[in-house]
């Protein structure tokens, strides 16, 4: 399993070298691009001489990255001795990742088979691996439920500290765990140590330059790399664009969030169930859901047995294709907007984003519902049927198997009898 995870990420790294052509596009790269080759910002600190939208720990792997690039450029340059170093930097937490996947399926009772399925017939992987840093994030979140469900409180509060000084998504996961915990001592511990950790950390940055560490928290992107049915909905109720109606729909995305997340701590299931729909809360229903993010789903959707199979590939399909079509309208200018304009509330890429994010809206629903995954397995049966028929057809059908069956059975009987009578006759006349 390690050995066809690391063949993937070497493959995945590969395709977005600088010197490769052509070269795949990676935030990893342009990172370099834009705060070294670009903004000068070489071997400075981020959160205090330049704005950096990622927290500490992928902030410390950039930096290492660079340092590296700097010092001891042994891949033909400074930029590819980077590239080279920050996929060696996160190879550790991919590796990890597997490997906490693989203790938890074993503790849980679920067919470890299911992370092949995820690193042998995905796109997400090979599109999306060496893209980003989620795999940080899914490391530590990763952890965090394997030391939560050992009852190591303590352990797991580290562990989603590590989550949110990567990628502050995890906190989506927070509510849940806390809730869970058997008591309020053990609750208020659980949230101390994760905000001091947090706080330690972020407090010398806080410190040296204030206004510029708060935009790490206040920091909005430009453009947007796509748009989900948030931004259709605001765009059809009259909020405005996806540029114009941004903070529209990040009040109505964290409404939904806050009340499927709400919805799931005070029902009866699990607390792993509870910590696992967060998840699909946050992802069905988030307003900007860029397709890197879909690694960190990885341990989530592992853990989801009741996931069903085809819907899950149907979504990754559509989560890799917004990067495949990202760059038609640089190519094909003279394209309608909705096939080239990622910014279009219902054009192609939004489309897809859109309907890669129902499905993971749906699992919130179905997956942990065992009556309604019934429903959903005929549903899907009928559309996999390729004949369908009514069940009278079904039952007539059967019965005329069954009568088949006995005909063939009573004709084989009475043949090995008669077969048997005719040996009999014929050595009592020879004896004779």
């Amino acid at each position: 399993m390690l050995v066809v995870a690391t063949t993937l990420w070497i493959y995945t790294t590969i395709t977005k070298f600088p010197f490769i052509a052509p070269s795949n596009y990676s935030d990893v790269g342009y990172l370099w691009f834009r705060d070294v080759y670009l903004g000068q910002h070489n071997m400075a600190i981020p959160y205090v001489a330049y704005k950096l939208e990622y927290p500490q720990v992928i902030g410390a792997i950039i930096w290492l990255g660079q340092a590296i690039g700097t010092y001891l450029p042994i891949v033909l340059d400074q930029y590819n001795t980077y590239m080279a170093a920050e996929s060696i930097l996160q190879y550790p937490f991919m590796i990890g990742t597997i490997y906490n996947i693989y203790m938890l399926c074993t503790k849980l009772r679920i067919d470890r088979k299911r992370i092949y399925l995820y690193l042998l017939s995905t796109l997400t992987f090979i599109v999306y691996g060496f893209y980003n840093w989620d795999f940080i994030v899914a490391y530590f979140v990763s952890l965090a439920i394997w030391f939560y469900l050992e009852k190591r409180y303590d352990a797991s509060s580290l562990a989603l500290a590590g989550g949110i000084l990567s990628k502050f998504i995890p906190i989506c996961m927070a509510p849940a765990m806390v809730a869970c915990l058997p008591n309020n001592k053990a609750r208020l511990r659980f949230v101390a140590i994760t905000a001091t950790v947090w706080g330690v950390v972020n407090a010398p940055f806080a410190y040296a330059n204030f206004s510029l560490w708060l935009q790490l928290f206040t920091h909005t992107s430009g453009h947007q790399l796509q748009n989900t049915w948030i931004s259709m909905a605001t765009s059809t109720l009259g909020f405005g664009d996806a540029i114009s109606g941004r903070t529209a729909g990040h009040l109505l995305s964290l409404a939904i969030i806050g009340y499927l997340i709400l919805r799931a701590i005070s029902s009866d299931r699990k607390p792993l169930e509870k910590i696992l729909l967060s998840w699909y809360a946050w992802y069905g229903a988030i307003y900007l859901f860029d397709p890197q993010m879909w690694i960190q789903l990885f341990p989530i959707v592992i853990l989801t047995p009741n996931f069903d199979f085809i819907l899950y590939r149907i979504a990754d399909v559509f989560n890799a294709f917004i990067i495949m079509f990202y760059f038609i309208g640089g190519n094909n200018p003279q394209l309608p907007n909705y096939l080239k304009d990622q910014l279009t509330p219902f054009g192609l890429i939004n489309t897809v984003a859109a309907l890669r994010q129902v499905i993971v809206l749906g699992a919130y629903f179905f997956a942990f519902n065992p009556p309604w995954q019934k429903r959903l397995k005929a549903f899907l049966g009928t559309l996999r049927s390729p004949i369908r028929q009514e069940p009278g057809d079904r039952v007539k059908a059967r019965r005329k198997t069954v009568l088949r069956n006995r005909k063939k059975y009573r004709k084989t009987i009475m043949n090995r009898l008669g077969e048997r009578a005719f040996k009999t006759f014929k050595g009592a006349i020879l004896w004779n």
